[in-house]
C-alpha cells in the first residue's frame, strides 16, 4: 500500500482506523491477518503446481510482511515502502519467470541493482523515490501478469488479487488527496474501503500458487 513521506497524516497513524477499537489491537489485528496469509503461503508447497513459482510467491509475501510490519506497526513509511518494493519485485519475477524461465544470475543482477538504490534511497530519505520504484515495479508486475496469463497457472486468481491490491492503492491516494492538496476533504471517507480490498488481495495471493486440480500429478519444477 502506496504511501508517501509528504502525506502528513499517514496511512497507519494511530486514530485512522480506529473508531470503537484500540489502537493497537485494531492494527495488530490486521497484520497478524497478514502474517497468517504467509503461513497459508508457506503452507502451499506441498499443494503447489511449481516449486519455482511457489518460491516467488514465498518471497513477495515474506517481504510483504515485513513491509507491513514497519507500516502496519510503527508508521515507518520510509522502510515500509523500501520493503515493499522487493515484495512487487518478487512478483513481477514470477510473472516473468513463466513466460521464459529466469536465468537467477540475471535475478541476482536486478535484485544487486536494486539493493543499491534502495539503499541510497532509504539513506537519503527519499521517500518520492522510493514511491516511484515501488509504483514503476507494481505496474511491471501487472503488465507481466496479463501478457504472460496464458502460461501461468491460476493466471485468474493472481489477476484478482492484483486488481485487489490495485484498488487499495488507488484508495489510499484518494484518502491523501485532501491531506496533501487540501482540497476535496470528503476523499477522506474512503479510507474505510483501504483494508475491504488490501485483505482480500493477500488471501487471494496465499492460495494462488495452489495445485487445485488434485486428480492430476503436478508438474513441479525444481527452483535451480
Amino acid at each position: 500500500m502506496l504511501v508517501t513521506n509528504g502525506f502528513n497524516a499517514g496511512l497507519f497513524s494511530g486514530g485512522l482506523f480506529n473508531e470503537g477499537f484500540s489502537d493497537v489491537k485494531f492494527l495488530d489485528v490486521k497484520f497478524l491477518y497478514v502474517v497468517i496469509c504467509f503461513f497459508i503461503a508457506l503452507g502451499s508447497y506441498f499443494f503447489c503446481h511449481s516449486k519455482r513459482d511457489w518460491a516467488w510467491l514465498a518471497g513477495g509475501m515474506a517481504f510483504t510482511v515485513g513491509a507491513d510490519y514497519f507500516l502496519v506497526l510503527y508508521n515507518a513509511h520510509l522502510y515500509g515502502i523500501a520493503v515493499f518494493c522487493f515484495a512487487h519485485i518478487c512478483y513481477a519475477f514470477r510473472a516473468w519467470d513463466a513466460g521464459r524461465n529466469l536465468r537467477l544470475r540475471w535475478v541476482r543482477s536486478i535484485f544487486l541493482i536494486m539493493v543499491l538504490l534502495v539503499a541510497v534511497c532509504v539513506v537519503r530519505g527519499n521517500v518520492a523515490m522510493l514511491a516511484v520504484m515501488y509504483a514503476s515495479w507494481f505496474a511491471t508486475s501487472i503488465l507481466l501478469h496479463i501478457k504472460n496469463r496464458r502460461v501461468m497457472k491460476n493466471a485468474t486468481l493472481i489477476l484478482a488479487g492484483l486488481i485487489f491490491f490495485a484498488f487499495c492503492d488507488v484508495f489510499v491516494l484518494l484518502y491523501n488527496v485532501p491531506l496533501y492538496f487540501g482540497v476535496l476533504p470528503w476523499l477522506q471517507r474512503v479510507y474505510r474501503l483501504i483494508w475491504v480490498f488490501y485483505l482480500p488481495s493477500q488471501v487471494l495471493r496465499a492460495v494462488s500458487a495452489l495445485r487445485f486440480n488434485f486428480t492430476k500429478k503436478a508438474p513441479c519444477r525444481e527452483v535451480s
